[in-house]
């Protein structure tokens, strides 16, 4: 009890702060954000008991509902760090028990280090609560088997091989891979019980083999590494300091506790030997005259894991990591304010096409998109993501999303289809699905989808809200979005394949309503950054139908780009350009024009610092000019 009572505040130190430290740096909520789409493997929840047995119908099940539910807690920032740092005190005095159990003391720092493992991963942006509850699972079910003490050799490998198919059934390979390791080593070195050390791989390998074949009904080879270091589930994104973090939180705890035996095992041949001599009683006042160093070492031991934390996370530091997910959290909340905001203060550089994506919509609902669309870093294919040849996660989702709003809901149904049709239960898509449908008409197929979203604990409200509407109608507000995309729905239901390019199926939505301003905003951008300027001068005379009052300076430079281009002077009567832009574009000319070999770097900047936010600079450079 002493021991206890003289590790636990150090170890509350440690947590305490790092539980501040999610809650306001990290903020769980972002992370939460991030299920099924930037983190596509991490372990989804739905209420009910069919979720519960689809779950528990694999190896692993278990835990992975487990962490599913407790990831919903994530909604909140102060609930999702109270749950990573008790997933961790869970593991750490886990540890500790191993420890002191083959007499090992003051061991406060070395039980922590698990965590700050398990917190440098969170500081990536990454989930490993799967792995940390694995490897409690397999440290509890350990300290279990030791406990019961059994005598009989048939009767301790039937309560090993027992807990080992309890323990794959609910934490797979993982844990049954750390209890194997500890109940081998307690076997051979605590109680040298050579019987049990020699079975326990056979017994493990047969275990996982037959409730693979003949309960499971998997391939053998995916029952061996399911949620062990090897899933590759489990470190998909991961780059080489995330990955031996992950290897330090499975590894840790078996090897020192195996290398605690050995101590124990050695200090207990040495009692064998020869005695050591007492301590005279010189020695020993000796030693009572140096207390200043006794006092500082305990608030060394309790500073250690803090500085390994501290040292961690400046060395992993990645300040692109946090303006990603920070970015898709403002995209789902629908916050454009905030995503601007966060665009200007993006490193310099920095082109992530899933932020320039959100950036570009974010323009376009704060009615700037032909005005500052070259204010920011610009990959050319964050349009409409034409970056990738197969759709990830995340692409399906903000795709589904941008063409449900421009009214192509073929298009948008199709992909939240597929993102759906790979997961168990996601909320977002089912929600996107129960919309579609309600602007479809389909008010049947509406309800089973806003039916299926009553099973998610956090978008509850929200089904109930769609199931009310469908019954009593629709507020005002939504009542409009239904029909303005309705009036802007495509009758052809050819373009779902997607074998049109993108500027056809946005001239094709313009073409059904030559009203739908995202769409035409959208195209035009389009052209913008294919340089297709024959294509601008063609949609130029939309301008006035759809509400602009004069012609965006973005639109005008092009106009001015392509009348140089074709040696032609603007026809300033059918065109109204601006005296401003015609003068800006004769001394960016004049500045071009300068550019030689000996002065190129002074001229460049000179034309990044005037024209760099502009169209003339990106149609001769090809990327938006920065300081």
């Amino acid at each position: 009890m002493t021991f206890r009572v003289r590790q636990l505040p150090h170890n509350l130190l440690f947590f305490a702060l790092c539980f501040v430290y999610l809650w306001l740096v990290v903020e769980p909520d972002l992370l939460y954000h991030c299920f099924g789409t930037i983190l596509p493997a991490a372990p989804l929840f739905a209420t009910g008991k069919a979720f519960l047995l689809d779950r528990l119908g694999a190896p692993g099940g278990g835990i992975l509902y487990a962490t599913g539910l407790l990831s919903q807690g994530y909604y909140y920032p102060w609930l999702g760090a109270a749950i990573i740092v008790l997933a961790a005190l869970a593991l750490a005095e886990l540890f500790r028990r191993h420890l002191a159990l083959v007499g090992v003391a003051r061991s406060a720092w070395l039980t922590s280090l698990p965590a700050v493992a398990f917190f440098l991963i969170y500081s990536r942006y990454k989930h490993p609560l799967a792995i940390c509850l694995t490897v409690a699972l397999g440290l509890a079910l350990s300290l279990a088997c030791e406990r019961l003490a059994l005598r009989r050799i048939m009767t301790r490998g039937a309560g090993y091989c027992l807990i080992a198919t309890f323990g794959f059934w609910m934490g797979g390979s993982g844990t049954l891979m750390v209890f194997a390791i500890l109940t081998a080593a307690h076997a051979l070195l605590l109680r040298r019980d050579w019987t049990v050390a020699i079975l326990v791989l056979p017994a493990s390998v047969a275990i996982v083999w037959v409730l693979a074949q003949y309960v499971f009904l998997i391939a053998p080879g995916g029952a061996f590494v399911t949620l062990s270091p090897f899933d590759a589930s489990l470190t998909a994104g991961m780059d080489r300091f995330e990955t031996v973090l992950v290897l330090l939180l499975y590894g840790l705890a078996p090897l020192t506790v195996l290398l605690g035996l050995v101590r124990t095992r050695t200090l207990a041949h040495a009692q064998h030997g020869p005695k050591a001599a007492r301590p005279t009683k010189k020695h020993s006042a000796k030693e009572r005259r140096r207390p200043v160093p006794a006092l500082l070492k305990g608030p060394a031991w309790t500073a250690l894991p803090i500085v390994l934390m501290a040292l961690g996370l400046y060395w992993g530091h990645d300040e692109r990591r946090k303006p990603y997910v920070l970015s898709n959290y403002y995209s789902c909340q629908r916050q454009w304010d905030e995503i601007l905001e966060l665009g200007h203060r993006l490193p310099r550089g920095m082109t992530n096409v899933f932020v320039n994506h959100d950036i570009l919509r974010a323009l376009y609902h704060k009615g700037r998109l032909p005005y500052d669309m070259f204010r920011f870093p610009l990959n050319p294919h964050a349009l409409m993501l034409t970056h990738e040849e197969k759709e990830s996660d995340l692409a399906l989702a903000k795709l589904s999303d941008v063409f449900f709003e421009l009214g192509h809901v073929n298009m948008a149904q199709k992909l939240a289809s597929e993102l759906l049709a790979t997961k168990d239960h996601l909320g977002v898509a089912l929600e996107r699905l129960a919309w579609i449908n309600v602007v479809r008409d389909l008010a049947s197929t509406a309800r089973v989808y806003a039916t299926a979203l009553q099973r998610d604990v956090i978008h509850r409200g929200t089904a109930d809200a769609l199931l009310h509407g469908l019954e009593h109608g629709f507020p005002a507000d939504q009542a409009a979005f239904i029909d303005r995309v309705r009036s802007c729905m495509l009758s052809d239901p050819l373009a779902v394949f997607g074998r049109e390019s993108v500027d056809q199926t946005l001239a094709a939505l313009l073409e059904r309503n030559p009203r739908n301003k995202m769409a035409f905003e959208y195209l035009m951008a389009c052209y913008l950054l294919t340089g297709k300027l024959d294509k601008i001068m063609e949609n130029v005379g939309r301008l006035e139908d759809l509400g602009y009052r004069q012609v965006p300076p973005l639109y005008e430079e092009a106009i001015l780009i392509y009348y140089a281009s074709q040696r032609q002077k603007p026809d300033l009567g059918k065109i109204k350009i601006s005296s401003e832009t015609i003068r800006r574009y004769q001394r960016f000319v004049q500045i071009r024009s300068s550019l030689q070999p000996q002065n190129q770097q002074e001229t460049l900047k000179v034309l990044i610092r005037e024209f760099g936010a502009g169209y003339f600079f990106y149609f001769a450079f090809g990327q938006v000019g920065q300081v």
